[in-house]
């Protein structure tokens, strides 16, 4: 009777690992962009909105769904006109929520 109790409770172990493991995800955006077929590299970017909470060398954005977001900004990205409370649209490359690669600004437009 341990054993099988032993043998189940390993495989849940084993399950959960496996479902909590970042290698094989189906949908997950890559951090890195791809070539293409010229050999260029194309830089996806998307828009989110919200509220700056704070700028320094890096931008924290409250999110409109109540989240925070940082951002890197882009070299040549003039950010003079911001202030912290104004609400931004913010066009960005990379990934929103990957703690292993920081999103960067290359557009700010006040709302």
């Amino acid at each position: 009777m341990k054993r099988i109790a032993t043998m189940i409770l390993g495989a849940a172990l084993v399950l959960s690992l496996a479902s909590c493991s970042k290698l094989g995800l189906p949908g997950r955006q890559s951090a890195s962009p791809a070539p293409s077929e010229s050999g260029t590299v194309e830089t996806k970017t998307a828009t989110v909105s919200g509220v700056i909470n704070r700028m320094d060398n890096f931008l924290v954005l409250l999110l409109d769904n109540d989240s925070y977001q940082i951002f890197d900004f882009a070299k040549g990205l003039d950010t003079s006109g911001f202030a912290e409370g104004d609400r931004v649209e913010v066009t960005y490359t990379g990934v929103l929520g990957d703690e292993n690669a920081t999103p960067v600004a290359t557009q700010m437009v006040k709302q």
